[in-house]
């Protein structure tokens, strides 16, 4: 293995790692991804093009993809000296990755930006310009730009109502606090690194209410629409951003997990109980096949308010949805089992159908905890 490349299996300790700048270096260019491969490499070109002149370097940050991401940043290295590669193992997370690249960077300022090129790179010499003066500086979509290209109107609205929270959550006025796009003082990165929420995809947010003090200016840059890959908002990305919200609100007195399971949990529920209902009272179907279509709605809905829906060619789900969703299955084998058999056997001794189910439902839900929690401590 090259010495470029860092593969991280442990979550990041701040006090291990080196402190100082290195001399030369003016800005590092973290570049987090997942299943980006046709867009890292116009990505990097671009880059080294619009960097002509300044000591740089690009940290990719890539989650393990299943697209093959990491070995293209590979290929690229051998094109490109200045480039590292961190790829992780066994954890995923966009505000997790980009603190990571961010303390191994060595320049003395530190720019994020995402890898599907609706960021607009050239803007980073601006940017450039601008931080010897604040403490950080914003590539900011709303200034002036009323729309956003390729957002539907459904997708505008969940992005501006983000915005309109977060900007009531701190004490800043910041245009666009859900940014993806900034850069910032290094020594600053490591003074609130180990303060970050460690899950979600916001982390400008969180620096801003971790620093509300901090010189802040913006730049307007024009957001350009998705060419390859696939949006990574989520019904799950969305919880986390909500969890973040709710943790510094209120950080002593709630477990934010608890929304997340909880949504997770009612939404499951729903969709299970709506089924059953349909087919076993108002359509009159035998309760057996009834519940065991019941539960299969229930893990159809969890899994995708966890991971959303990622389409492939033609509309249909792509390879890496499907693969996850046949392991979630069968995470969830012995559950549903258990679930149709506990309730199948309580109403063929008499018990109606509305309280055999709930605890079907329940050993299931159990079942699934249990075997969940196993899994975890194998890997």
């Amino acid at each position: 293995m090259s010495t470029s490349t860092r593969i991280s299996i442990l979550p990041f300790s701040p006090s291990t790692l080196p402190a100082e700048t290195i001399p030369g270096i003016e800005v590092s260019i973290v570049l987090p991804t997942y299943n980006e491969r046709e867009n890292l490499p116009v990505l990097v070109h671009q880059l080294q093009s619009i960097m002509a002149g300044v000591s740089f370097e690009i940290i990719v940050v890539d989650d393990d993809s299943e697209d093959g991401t990491w070995q293209v940043a590979e290929k690229l290295r051998v094109l490109y000296p200045n480039i590292s590669l961190i790829r992780r193992i066994g954890r995923k997370g966009l505000s997790t990755a980009i603190t990571e690249g961010f303390l191994l960077g060595r320049g003395r300022y530190l720019v994020v930006l995402d890898a599907d090129l609706q960021h607009d790179a050239r803007l980073i010499r601006d940017m450039l310009e601008e931080i010897p003066k604040c403490d950080m500086v914003i590539g900011s979509r709303y200034t002036e730009q009323t729309g956003v290209p390729g957002w539907n109107s459904w997708r505008l609205k969940l992005s501006r109502a983000g915005t309109v929270l977060a900007q009531k959550a701190l004490r800043q006025k910041v245009s666009d606090p859900m940014s993806g796009f900034f850069m910032i003082h290094r020594k600053l990165i490591h003074e609130v690194a180990d303060q970050l929420f460690r899950s979600g995809y916001k982390i400008l947010f969180d620096i801003l209410q971790k620093r509300p003090d901090l010189k802040i200016r913006e730049l307007q840059y024009d957001f350009k629409p998705r060419v390859h890959g696939a949006s990574k908002l989520t019904a799950a990305v969305m919880l986390d951003f909500l969890d973040l919200l709710i943790s510094r609100a209120f950080p002593a007195r709630m477990n934010v997990q608890i929304v997340r399971y909880g949504f997770n949990a009612v939404t499951s529920l729903a969709a299970c109980f709506i089924a059953l209902y349909g087919l076993h009272v108002l359509l009159g179907q035998n309760y057996p096949l009834a519940l065991a279509i019941a539960t299969e709605s229930a893990l159809l809905s969890s899994y995708i308010v966890k991971n959303g829906w990622k389409a492939g060619p033609h509309g249909l789900p792509s390879p890496a949805w499907r693969k996850g969703l046949l392991r979630y299955h069968l995470a969830c084998l012995l559950g549903s089992v258990l679930t149709v058999a506990v309730g199948w056997y309580l109403v063929d001794r008499g018990i109606s159908w509305l309280p055999a189910s709930i605890l079907g439902i329940w050993v299931g839900m159990s079942c699934n905890q249990v075997t969940s929690r196993f899994l975890k401590n194998e890997r």
